[in-house]
């Protein structure tokens, strides 16, 4: 395999997906729940405050969790996870085991590995990759779990505000409910608080912006970011990398699709299988 070959990412609504090698262990604070993927191996993880070391084909975390991951080098695909939580509380039941708030042995994980492998070589446009990577996910298209509609609503009007900071009381208004039963709720429904997931929406937004031509600044900027400072801190925490690091490790290659919004898979036919890309293409 030509190591040299720029890696990926692909931005939608409700998943987020990375594909490629990284050359050194990162440490980071997920704002959303992952799927993790070994494509050539065993991914290496260790949590803070642990001498428990997991090397595992693929890994579920849940939101909020932090790590440390090493990919020893190899081909790695991390998939961020829906905001709602059915992607996770769907996959959760789909792995062999689990323990300390991590789960490992996806059951569909060679299938993936063998996609996954193919996408990296020949990369799919972002709509046919976000099919394929449902299928992969949810091969035999059960349906996800139901999300609660006033935690829908409040995630939707953070993502249409996102130059905004909404206050929780004015969202918990907007829901008819008190401050503290929405704190509860989104935590229970997220995985994080309110302002941890706008934050992390704010870095989706921004590398939605670095795509359409704007600089990383003015991107971060206009997602809602106070200066480049508080983006390089947010992002830092959160992915374990510097913005500047995945800038250069992608090398213009990323994708923006549509997909299908938060919460809107749960009569989603996955279909058949996962397809093998056949060409390169363009964003």
């Amino acid at each position: 395999m030509d190591n040299s070959r720029s890696n990926l990412l692909y931005l939608w609504p409700r998943r987020t997906l990375f594909v490629g090698r990284l050359r050194h262990p990162i440490e980071f604070s997920q704002a959303a729940a992952s799927l993790v993927i070994g494509v050539e191996g065993p991914v290496q993880l260790v949590l803070p405050g642990s001498d428990v070391v997991w090397h595992e084909h693929s890994l579920l975390l849940a939101p909020g969790q932090s790590a440390r991951i090493d990919p020893q080098g190899q081909l790695v695909a991390a998939c961020y996870l829906d905001a709602l939580g059915q992607d996770f509380r769907l996959l959760s039941h789909s792995m062999a085991r689990h323990q300390d708030g991590v789960y490992a042995g996806f059951h569909g994980e060679h299938s993936l590995q063998r996609w996954l492998t193919a996408l990296y070589n020949a990369p799919m446009q972002a709509e046919e990759a976000f099919d394929a990577l449902e299928s992969g996910i949810n091969p035999a298209a059960h349906p996800y779990p139901e999300t609660d509609p006033r935690v829908a609503r409040v995630v939707e009007r953070i993502q249409s505000e996102i130059g905004r900071n909404v206050s929780v009381e004015e969202l918990a208004n907007s829901v008819n409910l008190s401050v503290s039963r929405l704190v509860e709720l989104f935590r229970a429904q997220v995985g994080v608080p309110v302002r941890r997931y706008r934050q992390w929406h704010r870095l989706f937004v921004t590398f939605t912006g670095v795509e359409r031509g704007a600089s990383l600044t003015d991107a971060a900027i206009a997602a809602g970011f106070a200066d480049s400072a508080h983006f390089s801190h947010t992002f830092r925490m959160t992915l374990g990398m510097t913005p500047s690091d995945i800038v250069t490790m992608l090398s213009g290659s990323i994708f923006v699709g549509h997909g299908a919004p938060a919460g809107g898979l749960a009569g989603h036919n996955a279909g058949a299988g996962l397809p093998t890309p056949a060409c390169q293409t363009g964003h």
